[in-house]
């Protein structure tokens, strides 16, 4: 197996294990570049890696591994945050109403959801400000970030009390506005720091 990362290459033999090809892409990226996929004969491979190595792995001739630098990763994490929010924004209110309302199953899913949502946008402000490359407004979003964990706090006890209008409020009330911040954080980051990738 050949593998291969920009001008750099490995040769690999036939019975290395997935585990071994794992530690050498992770030699060979060095702390500029988060790992994206893999393009194995011609296949690109975003996701399931171990697995796919794991059963294809002695018939792969050559790997080629494809990364981002930090910058790159922090703009396109920028990018499907701003597209998560914008998703999920409408919904925001109508949740609040239905936690008014009596909620059914399908309220608390999607409530499931949200706090999913909320999980997910606190480790992505986490790996940003890990990365080493910040947005010039970061202190922005760290404002925004305990704003969020506040109100995820306030909501799990809500939760656990099963005090529906006290979730629609929060929802209502706090996290719509938190929401909003987050997004105006990002978009102006993006406009002026990052690139939006052009779909035409």
């Amino acid at each position: 197996m050949e593998l291969i990362f920009q001008q750099q290459s490995v040769k690999l033999n036939s019975s290395v294990s997935t585990e071994e090809i794992i530690k050498k892409i992770n030699n060979l990226l060095d702390k500029g570049y988060y790992f994206s996929h893999f393009i194995a004969d011609g296949i690109e491979v975003y996701d399931e890696h171990e697995f796919y190595l794991n059963k294809n792995g002695e018939h792969i001739s050559r790997l080629e591994i494809i990364a981002k630098t930090v910058e790159e990763f922090v703009n396109d994490l920028l990018l499907s945050t701003e597209e998560y929010i914008e998703r999920a924004n409408p919904d925001l209110m109508i949740l609040a109403e239905e936690f008014y309302d009596n909620p059914n199953a399908a309220t608390w899913e999607r409530l499931v959801q949200l706090l999913e949502g909320l999980q997910w946008l606190d480790e992505m402000l986490l790996v940003i400000g890990q990365s080493g490359t910040v947005p010039t407004n970061w202190k922005a979003y760290l404002t925004v970030s305990a704003k969020m964990q506040e109100n995820i706090q306030t909501l799990s006890e809500a939760v656990e009390n099963k005090d529906n209008i006290l979730i629609g409020d929060i929802i209502k009330y706090e996290l719509i506005s938190v929401f909003e911040n987050l997004n105006n954080e990002v978009k102006q980051t993006i406009d002026n720091e990052g690139i939006r990738h052009d779909l035409n």
